[in-house]
């Protein structure tokens, strides 16, 4: 009976771990984990790169076709205090920090709308906006976030092929004079994107 309750407990200690056992086993587990940790952090890393040169690039074409569907969409008005283009322009150093208003006929609005596209500075994202030409001051303006960036640079093309920063003034009840085309630069995380934008002149 006894040998028989001896042979049993040998039989269990056998099926069991002994605790060197387990010890080593989770050493092994430890440095396993410590290698693949190794290999696949610069791996991680590379992800998360590629995922924000992916973003760079979507905010940046979604931006560009933004932009192409105003310019092509620039009209003018009977009112002559609505002109089709007003820019403002602001350097501060390396950063440009201008404004451009667009009289456009936007897809899916009655009537025209000015849209207005300024960099925000504080928060780095630039902004644009859209009202009808003719709503009053109390009513507010469609405002989206097209893009996080750190400069905007509208230059404007004149008649005799010159880039400018700023539009020929108007003398007053003048007809507009077109301009040939805009040249919009942004600077976005160090990285440089321009849009050059053939400006066709509209009939009211």
């Amino acid at each position: 009976m006894l040998m028989a309750h001896i042979g049993a407990i040998k039989k269990a200690s056998e099926a069991g771990f002994t605790l060197l056992e387990v010890l080593m086993a989770l050493s092994v587990f430890a440095l396993i984990s410590g290698v693949t940790y190794t290999a696949l952090g610069p791996a991680g890393e590379g992800f998360r790169q590629l995922q924000d040169v992916r973003d760079q690039l979507e905010s940046a074409s979604w931006l560009g076709k933004q932009l192409r569907s105003d310019v092509s969409g620039i009209t003018t008005s009977s009112l002559k205090s609505l002109q089709p283009i007003q820019m403002t322009s602001d350097v501060r150093g390396d950063i440009h920090v201008d404004e451009l208003t667009l009289l456009v006929r936007e897809a899916g609005h009655r009537g025209l709308s000015l849209v207005h596209y300024a960099l925000d500075d504080v928060n780095g994202e630039l902004i644009r906006e859209s009202r009808m030409a003719w709503a009053r001051d109390s009513v507010e303006s469609d405002r989206v976030s097209l893009a996080k960036i750190d400069s905007f640079d509208v230059e404007v093309m004149d008649q005799t092929g010159t880039w400018k920063q700023k539009l020929a003034p108007r003398a007053k009840l003048a007809p507009f004079v077109w301009p040939k085309a805009l040249r919009i630069t942004v600077m976005q995380h160090g990285k440089q994107q321009q849009w050059l934008l053939p400006i066709e002149q509209a009939l009211p």
